[in-house]
């Protein structure tokens, strides 16, 4: 019985002195050294990870932010440049405005147009029988304001064919916009008088 006890216990000695065997020797300084510097490295890397993980993730944000606004920049600089180039366009037409404003003004302004259709007959050898202009648009604050008013004129002339025709013509080629809705051309029956009559009723156009 005796015998078994010890037996045992000897070939637990030996496995255990297997496997210390098999551990390094932390008296030697060498040793110590490689362990110390390995653990070392081993607690950078875990308390790195986390250190450099909020790092990581400021830099991708600041990279997107940058690019975005290296966008926003390059968007403002195309737009400056549109306006540089809408200014020098408007600097280019700017002399030419009047005429625009001219062909479409503000007001109804039917004297002018009056005295403009008188000016027109004259250059064009025709002599006015009558010109009436009629009520104008009221524009309506309640409503949304439109594009263009409008009201209507109209007139008798007479004259020779050509002569008639060159102020028809010259009517159309006025600076001020009017449209010419109905004209009618007929012989004069009354003796001494012109050899054609011609009767125009038209539109002209304001822009409030």
């Amino acid at each position: 019985m005796y015998m078994q006890v010890r037996g045992s216990n000897v070939f637990k000695d030996i496995q255990k002195n297997k496997y210390l065997e098999m551990l390094p020797d932390f008296k030697e300084e060498r040793t110590q050294k490689f362990t110390t510097l390995v653990l070392t490295i081993a607690a950078l890397s875990f308390f790195g990870l986390f250190a450099i993980s909020p790092t990581i993730s400021t830099i991708a944000n600041l990279n997107k932010q940058l690019s975005d606004d290296m966008y926003v920049d390059q968007q403002l600089q195309t737009k400056i440049n549109n306006l540089y180039t809408l200014q020098q366009k408007y600097a280019q037409i700017t002399p030419d405005l009047s005429y625009v404003y001219n062909a479409v003004p503000k007001t109804p302004e039917s004297a002018i147009l009056v005295a403009q259709i008188q000016a027109v007959a004259q250059n064009s050898g025709v002599s006015l029988n009558g010109l009436q202009t009629f009520e104008a648009q009221v524009p309506d604050p309640s409503i949304t304001a439109k594009d263009s008013y409008s009201y209507t004129f109209s007139l008798s002339a007479g004259g020779s064919y050509e002569n008639i025709n060159k102020f028809t013509q010259g009517l159309l080629s006025m600076q001020r916009i009017i449209s010419l809705n109905t004209v009618s051309i007929a012989k004069n029956t009354s003796s001494g008088g012109p050899a054609m009559i011609v009767n125009i009723k038209g539109t002209a156009y304001y822009k409030q």
